[in-house]
């Protein structure tokens, strides 16, 4: 019984785990380091150490690891893929080194015991409960189902969308409002607070921890454990926990017959076992998605209005001033100024290296530059996120494809945009008649962006069987589910058939009549004559040429610039963006 519940406390901090590599894409290997925190904490602060009661130490050491892991989060902020996995398999080094270095505090080697069994005691209710072996493991029990459906409630909902997106691409997530760095404090302090609490199970259970039960090994294990589901992202931990548990036991047992320690056995044979999860990562992977499938949010029909953007109130303009970038003192953009109109569909063409690409960086946040002013209101200094904000939304110049989540799914992120999404989130989690009422808007939303942009029907399809044209329109979906007054179109025309462009035009127009300002960078001199308003030319960072398409396409030094090149568009046409000065 003892086995078990010590099993059912791993797989707490497995899930807590699961939740940073799974579900946010983060490779967090210092989760040893916060369940030696809970383990530490209880035994130190509670009867037989300081001497607090029980549940109030406990309270505490879990909030010592949330505080830890909230400020590893915020120290760790820049990093990502092995370099997070690095940092963070330091931490629980680091950790381990501090319980060793001090033993007056931490007991060395050996450890802190703590009275077993122990009791938990409410003098407020006059109630003091012995936590047997039993208790102890029903306790386990519990939080392991509890956290299991908060996470299978979660993936269905907007938690879960946003960190889908997250894992799936961070660039893309920001772009669409997602407050990242806030996402991923949140998930790293979750993270913690579950290792936390199976540290201080574990140790109440035993009455001992030490410095070797909280190894950097530990972390690795669990790493390992979370990988063996691939991405069945709530029942995985729970088969991991079980192969870990069962390796554990084999090494003591090898160890016993031949002459080599039980710790040293345990990490040659996490080592095959990871090694073993890398090479059958892609069967893993399809298993996964195939049971994970019961966490998705079930096929429906979406709700189709007649607009999918409403008649926007008030003057909407975005005007940039004196934007200047330079790389390696060439400069890419030279002193441009501009302003983007509502009702207004505006092209900016350009030569390749003519500085298209830097301006749209400008205009979108990524770069700072320039007085960029958006409905008369400054913004300079914001980034993406703020700029998403206010209402200016930008597509990629590639198509970025989330595997992960369908049309309607990935529509649905950018449809949350200026929701208060931690308060939607816990909405969801307990099924406030609110959170239904917001779900019904989410989804009008995303039945007409999809419906605008030809997409209705394949809401539901695998995003990787999508055309490279379809996958365009998806992004334009995306970015109209915002609800932004500003669009920053990067090249969306590319890889589409005619049919494809002639619903991008219809799209691009309605936006302009429903009052939005549209900016369009294009290499097709066609669409942009059949969908701009208004047309600037770049070359070498500076506006030579603004004006209708029929001005611009006559223009004797723009003809100049394109020399060689066929300003009526066909493969030979010219590259362009939309712009207004």
């Amino acid at each position: 019984m003892i086995d078990v519940a010590q099993a059912l406390w791993l797989l707490v901090a497995a899930l807590g785990l699961s939740l940073s590599v799974s579900y946010a894409g983060l490779p967090m290997l210092g989760q040893s380091a916060f369940i030696a925190v809970g383990g530490y904490g209880v035994a130190l602060l509670g009867p037989g150490g300081v001497g607090l009661p029980l549940g109030v130490a406990a309270a505490a050491a879990v909030l010592i690891a949330a505080l830890l892991g909230y400020f590893t989060a915020v120290g760790l902020s820049r990093l990502d893929g092995a370099y997070l996995a690095l940092a963070t398999w330091t931490l629980a080094w680091l950790v381990q080194r501090i319980l060793l270095a001090y033993p007056g505090v931490f007991g060395g080697p050996e450890g802190l015991t703590r009275p077993v069994p122990a009791h938990l005691v409410s003098r407020s209710l006059g109630v003091e409960t012995v936590l047997t072996t039993k208790i102890n493991l029903v306790f386990a029990a519990g939080i392991c189902v509890l956290v299991l459906l908060a996470f299978i409630r979660m993936g269905k909902g907007p938690g879960g969308l946003d960190l889908a997106v997250l894992r799936e691409s961070p660039q893309l997530a920001t772009s669409l409002g997602v407050a990242v760095a806030a996402r991923r404090r949140a998930v790293f302090t979750m993270t913690a607070v579950l290792g936390a609490v199976s540290g201080v199970g574990s140790t109440v259970l035993l009455g001992i921890i030490s410095p070797s039960d909280v190894s950097p090994l530990l972390s690795l294990q669990l790493f390992v454990a979370v990988l063996v589901g691939g991405a069945a992202r709530w029942w995985g931990p729970v088969l991991g926990v079980a192969l870990v548990s069962v390796l554990a036991s084999v090494a003591d047992r090898l160890g016993s017959v031949g002459d080599v320690s039980p710790e040293r056995l345990r990490g040659v044979l996490t080592a095959i076992l990871l090694l073993g999860v890398l090479a059958l990562r892609g069967p893993l992977g399809r298993l996964g998605r195939t049971a994970g499938r019961v966490i998705q949010p079930t096929r429906s029909t979406l709700p189709v209005p007649e607009r999918q953007v409403p008649t926007l109130e008030g003057p909407v303009e975005l005007s940039a001033t004196h934007v200047s970038i330079s790389y390696a003192s060439v400069p890419a953009v030279d002193d441009v100024s501009l302003v983007l109109r509502g009702g207004e569909v505006h092209a900016l063409i350009g030569p390749n290296g003519s500085g298209k690409s830097t301006l749209l960086h400008v205009l979108a946040g990524d770069v700072v530059s320039g007085e960029i002013r958006v409905g008369g209101r400054s913004c300079r200094a914001r980034g993406v996120r703020d700029r998403v904000l206010a209402g200016v939304v930008r597509t990629p110049q590639r198509s970025v494809v989330l595997s992960g989540l369908t049309p309607a799914m990935q529509v649905a992120v950018g449809a949350r945009v200026g929701s208060p999404s931690r308060q939607a989130m816990l909405r969801h989690l307990f099924a406030t008649p609110r959170s239904r009422v917001e779900a019904e808007r989410v989804r009008a939303v995303v039945g007409a962006a999809l419906r605008e942009t030809g997409l209705l029907g394949v809401s539901d399809t695998d995003p990787v069987r999508l055309t490279v044209g379809e996958q365009q329109l998806l992004q334009v979906a995306r970015a109209i589910a915002t609800g932004a007054s500003v669009f920053l179109f990067d090249e969306p025309s590319a890889g589409m058939t005619d049919g494809e462009r002639q619903t991008l035009r219809a799209v691009v127009r309605g936006l302009a009549t429903a009052g939005a300002a549209v900016f369009i960078v294009e290499h097709d001199m066609r669409f942009v004559g059949a969908a701009a308003d208004f047309v600037s030319v770049l070359d070498a960072g500076r506006i030579i040429a603004s004006g209708t398409p029929v001005r611009v396409r006559d223009d004797p030094l723009v003809r100049e610039v394109y020399l060689g090149s066929s300003l009526d568009g066909g493969a030979g046409g010219t590259h362009v963006e939309a712009d207004r000065p």
